[in-house]
């Protein structure tokens, strides 16, 4: 009888464990709805500013670039729309292959001129409801717009096709890559199709307060209708930030970086010095 008294104190016990922590639950979901719903449907959450120079191998034959990267958030019925959007505005000496992203020409008619490329922007699909623990996925797609200001620095074609963003975060650590595969679809018919695979890695590991090493390259692309030794671009380095705290809400990231492209085409770039000025918002 005495055991059965005790099991019973327990169930009971157990029991209001269980509603206890139903509620807290509820209570969690419901503040986590109302803040959601009370964000505005558009949130420009960071803008990244990357001045980088591209070392080649002919003395002085050097490039800079100046890419302006926006990143923000659009609320849509259930879904958080994440996009990222990003063009250059580059001063080549003479023509790079590769470079600007989505140009597949080399030579011909392409020559040295300075000025904005194509916009290329990323859309990234995920529920509100949604919990994720370490690991987050979310699927789209990517799109590229001929906005170039000239021929030479971009691709003349209209470009789309699916995207994912993975990221992982794991106390220090904060990893992922967004990857994309570009087809045009329509364009200057004087002007090859794009058919390339952008991948960019991001890696960040907090060593110390405000300051944090980091591998986030230009990217690793591929143009597949280039012959093998000329498609690809994979570069291998990294660097480090620091966070300045500007407000309550507003944190200022000023980074340096260099990368040697270990994998390139003969007469791409070889080395990347790249600076990083970020607001997050």
């Amino acid at each position: 009888m005495k055991l059965f008294k005790t099991a019973l104190r327990l169930f009971f016990l157990l029991l209001l464990s269980s509603s206890f922590l139903h509620a807290q639950e509820e209570a969690h979901e419901a503040a986590h709805e109302a803040h959601e719903s009370n964000r505005p449907i558009y949130k420009l959450d960071s803008q990244r500013t990357w001045p980088f120079f591209s070392f080649l191998n002919d003395p002085g034959d050097d490039a800079s670039t100046l890419g302006l990267e926006f990143e923000s958030t659009i609320k849509l019925g259930q879904y958080n729309i994440k996009n990222i959007s990003y063009f250059e505005v580059n001063q080549y000496p003479r023509p790079i292959p590769g470079q600007p992203v989505g140009n597949p020409i080399e030579g011909g008619n392409i020559k040295a001129v300075d000025g904005i490329n194509d916009l290329l922007m990323g859309f990234w699909f995920a529920k509100r409801s949604a919990h994720h623990g370490k690991h987050h996925l979310t699927l789209g797609f990517a799109a590229q717009l001929p906005t170039a200001a000239d021929p030479s620095l971009g691709s003349g074609q209209w470009s789309i096709g699916p995207s994912f963003d993975y990221e992982y975060e794991n106390g220090r650590l904060f990893a992922g890559a967004i990857a994309l595969q570009l087809w045009s679809i329509a364009g200057s018919s004087e002007r090859k199709d794009v058919n390339m695979l952008m991948i960019k890695p991001f890696i960040v590991y907090n060593i110390a307060k405000r300051f944090d090493l980091i591998y986030m390259p230009y990217g690793v692309s591929v143009y597949w209708n280039k012959p093998s030794s000329e498609a690809v671009y994979l570069p291998l380095g990294g660097g480090g930030q620091y966070q300045f705290p500007l407000g309550k809400t507003t944190t200022l990231n000023t980074g340096v970086q260099f990368f040697k492209n270990v994998i390139r085409p003969t007469k791409g770039t070889v080395y990347d010095l790249r600076f990083l000025v970020e607001f997050v918002f």
